[in-house]
């Protein structure tokens, strides 16, 4: 009696079940993986523009502004109260000339060359050389007339172009809101969008599902309490995730960050009115004094000053003690402080996703003994 050939020997279920589900484990973990770094890398490097760039310029723009609003009270003072004679427009006018030039040059290095921006604060840079020349003209005929004459008149021309629609502080306040604007975009969107957290999230929850399914799989399949690759897997899944986390950390700091450069503003704007108020009164009592006193020359700062002028609703409801130097600085210490919190939290993430790179390997260690297992059976 002959014995009938036997087919082949057909796969075991269970390792192709197996199988699978260590291709999905690793195909599931390359998405965790791939995602955690991207938004990590994204959100450290908008971090750290956000910090380097956005940040600064609209802090030294603020300064800027600050600064010739002072140096031009400054020049009128000294020219009103005759002290011009002797200072010239005084030492608090090239003080404040000199700190305006400093933060407009660092304004310019934080925003770049080539976009819109650049090309304004070239146009700033320019009036204002323009604007210290008046000034200087001014001095130089105060020195050799006296007051009145051709020294006011460039005094109010200085000043005119400084503060009239389409001025040195025009140009400012459109380059403030043009960096206000670009760094509000900056925290809302891209890598820092709720989408974002998405990326990361949901591949993560994917993965956690998968593997607990696989330990309940294998633990019916094979009667074991445990498996040790798997469970360990599963602890640094949970580790990858609260490090990645720390991107939702980095926002906050930044949203931190953002509401405290809101109130420097709020304090440098504070000055620029207190400032402002004492320049239009000193430069109204020098066109009273140079103006005949009958007909008087019909020309007051109004002509020219527009926002915190005299008599504008900003300016009469400012407080009448400005902040303070030090509030300010302190205030801005508290802006980079919280940026540099920021990109702390991403770069610690970055040590996360190091320590837990073995993820794949243990996911698969944990199945490749059960695999072996059937390698050659057929159940």
């Amino acid at each position: 009696m002959t014995t009938a050939p036997t087919g082949p020997t057909r796969a075991s279920t269970t390792r192709r079940t197996l199988l699978r589900l260590l291709g999905a484990l690793l195909g599931v973990t390359a998405l965790v993986l791939a995602g955690s770094l991207a938004v990590v890398w994204g959100t450290h490097r908008t971090a750290d523009t956000v910090r380097g760039r956005s940040l600064p310029s609209v802090m030294e723009l603020s300064a800027v502004r600050t600064a010739l609003v002072r140096a031009d009270t400054a020049a009128i003072t000294s020219f009103q109260t005759r002290q011009a004679g002797l200072v010239g427009p005084g030492e608090e006018y090239q003080n404040q000339i000199a700190a305006a030039s400093q933060s407009l040059a660092q304004a310019a290095e934080d925003i770049g060359s080539g976009g819109a921006g650049s090309r304004q604060i070239q146009v700033v840079e320019g009036l204002l050389v323009t604007y210290v020349g008046l000034m200087g003209q001014a001095d130089a005929h105060y020195r050799q007339s006296g007051p009145g004459g051709l020294a006011t008149a460039y005094a109010w021309y200085a000043s005119r172009l400084l503060h009239s629609d389409g001025g040195i502080l025009a140009l400012l306040d459109s380059l403030l809101a043009a960096e206000s604007e670009a760094l509000e975009a900056r925290l809302s969107s891209g890598w820092l969008s709720p989408g974002a957290t998405l990326l990361w999230l949901v591949p993560a929850l994917l993965l956690l599902a998968l593997l607990v399914g696989t330990q309940v799989f294998v633990r019916r399949r094979f009667r074991r309490a445990v498996n040790w690759g798997l469970a360990a897997a599963t602890v640094l899944l949970v580790l990858l995730t609260a490090g990645t986390s720390f991107v939702l950390v980095s926002k906050g700091q930044l949203a931190d960050a953002h509401g405290e450069l809101a109130e420097v503003r709020r304090l440098s704007a504070e000055q620029s009115t207190g400032a402002d108020r004492e320049g239009v009164a000193a430069l109204d009592e020098l066109l009273a004094d140079f103006c005949p006193p009958t007909d008087g020359c019909q020309v007051t700062s109004d002509v020219f000053r527009t926002g915190t002028a005299a008599g504008s609703p900003d300016a009469v409801s400012s407080p009448a003690l400005p902040a303070a130097d030090p509030d300010v600085l302190r205030r801005a210490e508290e802006v980079d402080d919280q940026a540099a919190l920021a990109t702390a939290a991403t770069s610690g993430a970055f040590v996360v996703l190091l320590l837990t790179s073995p993820f794949p390997f243990l996911v698969w260690l944990g199945l490749r003994p059960r695999i072996e297992e059937y390698r050659y059976r057929s159940r």
